[in-house]
């Protein structure tokens, strides 16, 4: 399946925010509650709102290089043009989540020191409503695009945490497409429950 990569704009709030929701029940149905938890994010106290102000934010910095360094990426299926994937980096910096983890200070320090910055993945979705013939290999193209991108910023490494429970496969398809774990991670939830993670690094050169 071939797929067409192209900058989100607040117009593409609704498809974000569905696919968002539309992990929810795989999760569930899997046992992998431990990942996301069982309420939608459509239903959490202002996610919409900081969804639409994200990709306001997404499209400030394409146009105008200003405010926070974030950029949002849509993967569209070639011949429909449908939407069926995203994701979401930040240039140079990590989430809050990341850096303010007293044991991962090591790797985000190395990460700060690197002469051309570096991105960071904060979140790839594929939307579970689109016919998974229609989505599959969405996740690795928008990847792709992503290390394509970092090139054009003058960076050469690529970050992403992911959660380590369940079946652990979300950690071998980061494995999969090229990144590395680097450290384990985690952190207390507000329900009282640990969520266990790793973060990922990929170095890339001249040739990917």
């Amino acid at each position: 399946m071939a797929f067409r990569i192209r900058p989100a704009t607040v117009a593409d709030a609704d498809f974000i925010i569905g696919a968002f929701d539309s992990v929810i029940p795989v999760l569930i149905a899997a046992g992998n509650v431990g990942q996301w938890g069982t309420e939608l994010f459509s239903d959490k106290a202002g996610f919409s709102d900081s969804t639409r102000e994200d990709l306001a934010q997404s499209e400030r910095f394409r146009t105008t290089g200003q405010g926070e360094r974030i950029r949002t990426f849509v993967a569209e299926a070639h011949e429909s043009r449908a939407s069926v994937a995203f994701i979401t980096i930040r240039e140079g910096h990590f989430s809050q989540h990341i850096s303010s983890l007293g044991a991962l200070k090591a790797a985000v320090d190395e990460a700060d020191s690197l002469p051309g910055g570096f991105s960071y993945i904060d979140v790839l979705i594929a939307d579970q409503r689109v016919p998974q013939d229609q989505r599959k290999g969405a996740g690795a193209a928008l990847i792709e695009h992503v290390k394509q991108h970092t090139r054009e910023i003058g960076a050469r490494d690529v970050y992403v945490d992911c959660w380590s429970g369940g079946d652990g496969k979300l950690v071998q398809y980061y494995h999969s497409v090229g990144l590395k774990s680097i450290a384990p991670l985690e952190f207390k939830k507000k329900d009282g429950s640990i969520w266990a993670g790793i973060l990922m690094r990929m170095q890339l050169d001249a040739k990917q």
